[in-house]
């Protein structure tokens, strides 16, 4: 209890500031499909994933670049003030122009983008950080606790006002976040000297480094396949919550506030599982058996999903699904990064996280949008369950490999 109260004091600053990046995301995400819905249309949400897709591999190039011409600390703050003068811009126009659909894909991809480069950028600086397995060990699950704290708090403050004052002081908030989050996460990263550019061997990588990285390391292509999954999964099992939210309960306010109590309920079990189990099973399983239980508590998801097809029961399996994510799934991935260079902590698992979430997400739009309605459920819970097959065992030799870089002492590059 000692070490663990020691562990949470150094870390505290930088969980600080994941407790308003993922409070500000839980935010803007939940009001993200809520917008969109009412100024686009529920039926367009699967071409919203794969328009965030293109739009994100163009991203992805740029901050490929960003990271090299800015240094990885101070792109942190740039990227966060940046995306702050976006959204309060957005929310500026929103309170004039009302309810436009060019607002609803704006909204869209700024947030889509956000949580793919902000959320992934700050998760790239803490393991930059973190060189020792066993501190690692420790260290990320208290981080995720930091992160759903702040995403409780602001996903409460999203269901109770929401229905009562709009969403216009929400999204200020967010912006206010924004600014804040950088702030602790630099100093921490400064006087635990984080060193700004990144420090392995020069050599001319080019814009796409971070893709030939993914695409020739197996190890790296593992971890692609595992993110590129849970999101196929996620997307399929979101998809059916919020079209049924948005046909049962109607207005903007109400739908708001039922994916806000989503968000709460997903966060407060992520929260009690990073700050109760995952550390205990990390230890006591280890790593590798670890990788594998996520894939099959999806599987038992998808399977009570298909089974009993109403709102609630795919509230009741996103809540599980995200919040054993954030929780349990997020830190051991992130753990898996520990034994490689600084080129593959910022440029390929920015590409992983990015383009293997964003194509998730499309495949899985591209399941929703085609598959005929009288089947749907059944048949994109046959392909989810498909990927999920696949994904045990890979999961499983990813896990080895990992234990085989720690046991050498090399830095996978």
């Amino acid at each position: 209890m000692r070490r663990w109260f020691r562990d949470f004091w150094e870390i505290a600053p930088l969980g600080f500031s994941f407790g308003c990046a993922l409070g500000c995301y839980w935010m803007l995400r939940t009001m993200k499909n809520a917008l969109f819905m009412e100024f686009v249309g529920p039926e367009y949400l699967p071409v919203a994933k794969l328009a965030s897709m293109a739009f994100l591999l163009i991203m992805l190039v740029l901050y490929g670049k960003l990271v090299d011409w800015l240094g990885k600390r101070r792109l942190l703050g740039i990227l966060y003030v940046v995306y702050a003068a976006l959204f309060a811009g957005l929310t500026w126009v929103f309170t004039l122009e009302g309810r436009h659909p060019t607002l609803g894909w704006g909204f869209y991809l700024s947030i889509e983008s956000f949580g793919s480069l902000g959320i992934s950028h700050l998760w790239s600086l803490a393991v930059n950080a973190t060189h020792d397995p066993a501190v690692a060990a420790r260290r990320f699950p208290l981080l995720a606790v930091g992160g759903q704290v702040g995403a409780i708090l602001c996903t409460f403050l999203l269901a109770t006002m929401a229905p009562r004052y709009g969403l216009v002081p929400l999204l200020l908030l967010a912006s206010v976040l924004l600014c804040v989050a950088p702030v602790m996460a630099l100093r921490w990263l400064q006087s635990n000297q984080v060193p700004d550019r990144i420090d392995d061997t020069p050599r001319a990588t080019g814009m796409m480094e971070g893709l030939r990285l993914v695409v020739t390391r197996p190890y790296l292509f593992s971890i692609l396949w595992i993110v590129l999954s849970y999101e196929l999964v996620g997307t399929f099992l979101d998809y059916q919550m919020n079209s049924m939210a948005k046909h049962q309960l109607g207005s903007l306010e109400q739908v708001t506030r039922f994916l806000g109590i989503y968000g709460l309920a997903a966060n407060t079990i992520s929260f009690v599982f990073a700050l109760t189990g995952t550390t205990f099973l990390v230890r006591r399983l280890g790593l590798s058996v670890c990788l594998v239980i996520y894939p099959i508590l999806l599987g038992l998801l998808v399977v009570m999903a298909a089974s009993f097809p109403t709102l609630w029961v795919f509230f009741a399996a996103q809540i599980a699904l995200k919040g054993a994510a954030y929780g349990f799934n997020k830190p051991c991935l992130e753990l898996l990064y520990v034994p490689t260079t600084d080129t593959i902590q910022f440029k390929a698992k920015s590409w992983i996280d990015t383009a293997g979430s964003r194509g998730g997400k499309s495949l899985g739009s591209l399941m929703n949008a085609n598959y005929p309605t009288a089947w749907l459920v059944w048949a994109g819970a046959a392909t989810c369950l498909a990927f999920l097959v696949v994904w045990a065992p890979i999961a499983r030799r990813l896990g080895k490999s990992h234990a085989a870089l720690l046991e050498s002492g090399e830095r996978l590059s």
